[in-house]
């Protein structure tokens, strides 16, 4: 049986519309590519500033900001107090009289270490045998800078650092009070718990 051609054209274009078909279900199925994944979605990366924590703030009492005061730990503590001990121990050594006998040096001795009473009985005694009895002489002395670096709050021994301004009066007609300063060092030694002056040694005095 001969096909006219028009016949032809419907089988041809229904063949086409099945073939169509079938191929939208296989897409529509995800059977065309069975191991295609879709790709995914690309997020752009956010550039996220990390959060930077800030320290709490250092607080200090209202009595401790008005005294310009600074927090010390026990090393701190002690050392200013052994630089408070030796400043207070050169001012007693320098001011002096000549009309005191050195009081102020026997005075000093209960802060002293044995070796350094023995030195000073020695110091009394040629200053004594040079001392001229019949002209007054004094000074007045000030602490004005302590200097002393303790290496723990376990340390035996501290050197610090002391100068001093002062003031010299000699009663001669001709002379005026003359003020000076002078640098002394002290070393501090520690022995059955307490802080005691071992050796003080000192350099001329800068006149004004």
């Amino acid at each position: 049986m001969r096909l006219s051609p028009k016949t032809i054209n419907w089988l041809m274009i229904g063949g086409v519309i099945i073939i169509l078909i079938v191929l939208l279900y296989i897409l529509l199925s995800g059977k065309l590519n069975p191991s295609y994944n879709p790709p995914a979605t690309i997020v752009s990366p956010t550039t996220t500033t990390p959060e930077i924590t800030q320290p709490e703030p250092q607080t200090f009492s209202t009595e401790q900001l008005a005294n310009n005061q600074i927090i010390l730990d026990n090393r701190g503590r002690l050392e200013i107090e052994l630089e408070k001990k030796a400043g207070a121990f050169v001012e007693r050594w320098a001011s002096l009289s000549s009309q005191d006998n050195f009081s102020n040096l026997e005075i000093l001795k209960n802060s002293m270490t044995q070796s350094m009473i023995a030195w000073t009985d020695d110091y009394i005694k040629n200053q004594s045998a040079t001392k001229k009895t019949d002209t007054y002489i004094g000074t007045r002395a000030q602490a004005i800078v302590t200097q002393g670096t303790l290496d723990s709050v376990d340390s035996t021994s501290l050197t610090v650092d002391v100068k001093i301004r002062g003031q010299e009066t000699i009663a001669t007609a001709s002379t005026q009070p003359k003020n000076f300063y002078q640098n002394y060092q002290l070393s501090l030694v520690k022995q059955n718990d307490v802080w005691l002056a071992n050796k003080l040694t000192w350099q001329d005095r800068q006149y004004q």
